[in-house]
């Protein structure tokens, strides 16, 4: 998974809503955050069908990278590198957009990676313990089946542009490229893209093709089966279906349109019944289903 990556995409995203309306509640619940940081050093490299500098977004060097081992690699990516790809990001840019981006690349990257760091901070961190509980059951579910049916059956399934044949990986793109993967090519999920795959080719960073992660429950609570209205209530059933994700308390007030202390009550006795675990990692409080609750769950799910 990729923090960073996580941030970059959710900036492009701000830029085109419209493309996303899977989205669209997250991003109302989301506005005051959204609307407080400057992030126009980052979306300027952001234009319908504009290159997108790949030193924005570091190839991940480990499975779970944090947002500073990001930042540490975009902020040291070398400055030829930086350069190029500032060429090819403002082709058929205004004048004005140019000279200030290329006469000074090394800022042109510190303002963007400033913008990437307030936009983490405001929006992303806050919701970054549930987000990488979906992306490691991604990783996991992704895992199990390439062991199961190899990787050539498992990759069309990231997205239709994607193949493999023999040792070749294929992404259907605008752009004829041709990339040697020596030390071997990262398949990496992302919850903020979803009509499309991302390549990263840059000769800097190992290759890697982000796909788009299933979420889970991040953006809107699923159905409820009625039978569990009737027995839980409609919140407490609308929280108890949510938790086939793991999340943290916020999340789950803003998927199921109550107060955070109100999702604490409802969670308390969704927990004192066994039903869910909860885990602290400082002030921030993760909960997810026990054994008894998706045993309960799947009993109240309508039978095909």
């Amino acid at each position: 998974m990729s923090p960073i990556h996580e941030v970059v995409s959710l900036a492009q995203l701000l830029t085109e809503p419209q493309r996303h309306p899977m989205f669209h509640p997250w991003l109302r619940r989301r506005h005051r955050s959204l609307s407080e940081p400057d992030l126009s050093a980052l979306t300027v490299f952001m234009a319908d069908g504009a290159y997108r500098p790949d030193f924005l977004d570091p190839s991940p060097m480990s499975g779970e990278p944090t947002f500073e081992e990001g930042m540490d690699a975009l902020l040291a990516a070398p400055a030829d590198q930086t350069y190029a790809e500032l060429v090819d990001a403002t082709r058929g840019r205004g004048t004005e957009t140019v000279r200030r981006l290329l006469d000074d690349p090394g800022r042109a990257r510190s303002e963007a990676a400033d913008a990437l760091r307030r936009l983490w901070k405001a929006v992303v961190e806050p919701e970054w313990p549930s987000m990488r509980q979906a992306l490691r059951a991604e990783m996991l579910d992704r895992a199990i089946q390439v062991n199961r049916e190899g990787l050539r059956a498992v990759l069309p399934r990231l997205h239709h542009s994607a193949a493999c044949e023999g040792d070749t990986v294929t992404v259907e793109k605008t752009v004829d490229i041709d990339v040697d993967c020596p030390e071997g090519l990262i398949l990496v999920p992302s919850l903020f893209i979803t009509d499309r795959v991302q390549c990263t080719t840059s000769d800097h960073w190992t290759p890697a093709i982000y796909y788009p992660a299933s979420g889970r429950y991040l953006w809107a609570a699923p159905p409820t089966p009625r039978s569990l209205d009737r027995l839980l209530g409609a919140t407490r059933s609308r929280i108890l279906t949510a938790l086939t994700t793991p999340l943290q308390t916020t999340v789950v007030a803003g998927l199921v349109g109550v107060t955070a202390p109100t999702a604490s009550e409802h969670l308390a006795i969704l927990r004192d019944a066994g039903l869910i675990d909860s885990s602290r990692t400082g002030r921030t409080a993760t909960h997810e289903l026990t054994e008894a609750g998706r045993a309960l769950l799947e009993a109240a799910s309508p039978r095909p």
